[in-house]
């Protein structure tokens, strides 16, 4: 179990001797090794609290954001005259312009762009003044084209969002470093929460104010979290400023000639095929839920029945993703805890199909505790395979400087923006195969995976075993520096 956990990343290296363990995971998460006495660093002292709270304000407004349109805006659309695929159209232009946005983003946070502080205001205030442009676009816009404007301003937020998300990121990615998982699993919560808020607040909202008082009170929500977080930002870079010429030139010459090549290693392959699968899969779900709901648990299936129904992978994600945040940092590591949540998911789609094996009927007791169950691992999967992605990738190219770190934040984002797109595609294809075709498919993608990553860590034991053995007959390999064994560490 130790070689198992040692190549999934392990946070703890052993002591002593020729240390192959440590070996291992300097290959999997190269350069890491220095950082590991820090780990044991308080996160809420009174310095982080601040920012730490302005953070997941924002955090939680732009997970509303992206669900507080879902109880009204079909409604309004329906008045426009629009059509249902340019509702879904509306739907999806927010994570399609985050992804759009990746590269821009990624310039506009860096050196030689406006700096993560100035980007990260741009981007937050597009997005909350946008958010109040949609509010009130039904007074200065005539109706024949309010759906137009509406996809447009969509879309804008979209942008808005990338920037500022891959601009807070980074930040976040270089001064909370050591506790970078927890950070991210407190984050993942927070925007579970409004995420699943979102659509209850939205529509309460808009029946006290009509379509522009939720998006004004969000956006407001979104402007109040943008000083101290800026203040931070523009803090931290002052602070660093007296030794970013003599401590850093290193770092400043890495990042000027930055390229892709220096960004791929195991653990930003393996964290963005993660990301990616498991937002495909997770972003599957929505749309197929309630056609599938009524054709095995029960054809008089009520909305509200299944709004509680999809709150269970909700909740799960949102409440276990500081577990998930606190089992990466520990012994279990990085990509142990990633390849358990593919794992999870891969079962839940095995049962949400689900496997006619089991001799389950529609509409029996035996089918609710399957779908329940699936829905069950879904929460947990996500969380075990989401939070601890990003902060594998970061910690592997930490020592290639700021410009690394912003390009993986805003990587990141749009492979995850890139699943969440492509999975509602894949629900389209319920229309020419049965869903327990589809999940079978989408449970095949997930076990590729899994043999990969097993594949990797059979490879990695035959190669230690090697390297064993030539360092007992010959010293032609450094005992002192595993970046001696290219083939290994690359």
């Amino acid at each position: 179990r130790g070689a198992m956990l040692n190549f999934f990343g392990s946070g703890s290296a052993a002591s002593g001797g020729e240390d192959y363990e440590n070996e291992t995971t300097m290959l999997i998460t190269p350069n890491l090794s220095e950082y590991k006495e820090e780990e044991g660093e308080r996160l809420f002292t009174r310095r982080n609290t601040p920012s730490l709270v302005a953070f997941f304000v924002f955090v939680f407004s732009s997970g509303a954001f992206m669900s507080i349109i879902t109880p009204f805006l079909p409604l309004e659309l329906e008045k426009c005259g629009a059509e249902n695929w340019l509702v879904g159209l509306v739907f999806s232009a927010y994570p399609c312009a985050n992804l759009v946005a990746v590269p821009i983003s990624t310039r506009l946070s860096g050196r030689r762009g406006l700096g993560r502080s100035k980007a990260f205001a741009l981007g937050a205030s597009l997005e909350a003044l946008f958010g109040i442009a949609f509010g009130y676009a039904h007074v200065f816009a005539p109706v024949k084209w309010l759906k137009w404007l509406y996809l447009c301003i969509r879309f804008a937020q979209g942008l808005g969002s990338s920037i500022a998300y891959t601009a807070l990121m980074g930040w976040v990615s270089d001064k909370f470093l050591t506790r970078l998982a927890v950070v991210l699993g407190f984050q993942e919560a927070v925007g579970g929460v409004g995420l699943m808020l979102g659509p209850a607040l939205g529509g309460l909202l808009y029946g006290l104010g009509g379509v522009a008082l939720p998006l004004l009170a969000f956006s407001c929500l979104v402007l109040a979290s943008l000083p101290p977080l800026v203040w931070s930002m523009a803090t931290e870079k002052l602070e660093a400023a007296p030794s970013a010429d003599d401590d850093n030139d290193g770092a400043s010459t890495l990042s000027e000639i930055l390229t892709v090549s220096e960004l791929i290693n195991a653990s930003t392959v393996n964290s963005t095929a993660v990301t990616l699968i498991a937002a495909i899969g997770f972003g599957f779900i929505a749309p197929i839920a309630a056609p599938h709901f009524e054709d095995v648990l029960s054809a008089q299936i009520r909305p509200g029945e299944v709004g509680l129904l999809l709150a269970i992978p909700a909740l799960l994600y949102a409440v276990l993703s500081p577990v998930s945040g606190v089992l990466a940092e520990s012994k279990y590591g990085y990509k142990a805890t990633m390849f358990t949540g593919i794992l999870l998911l891969l079962v839940g789609f095995l049962l949400l199909g689900p496997l006619k094996i089991f001799g389950l009927e529609n509409y029996s007791k035996g089918m609710w505790i399957d779908q329940i169950l699936a829905l069950i691992l879904f929460g947990i999967g996500a969380a075990f395979a989401f939070v601890p992605a990003l902060p594998d990738m970061q910690r592997s190219v930490l020592h290639l400087g700021p410009e690394a770190t912003n390009a993986m934040a805003g990587f990141f984002n749009g492979m995850y923006c890139l699943g969440e797109a492509t999975g509602p595609l894949l629900a389209g294809l319920r229309d020419v195969l049965s869903l327990p075709f589809v999940c079978f498919i989408i449970s095949l993608v997930h076990l590729v995976y899994i043999l990969v990553a097993l594949y990797w860590y059979m490879s990695v034991k035959l190669c230690q075993s090697a390297l064993r053995k030539a360092r007992s007959h010959s010293s032609l390999v450094d005992a002192d520096d595993p970046h001696t064994a290219p083939l290994l560490y690359r």
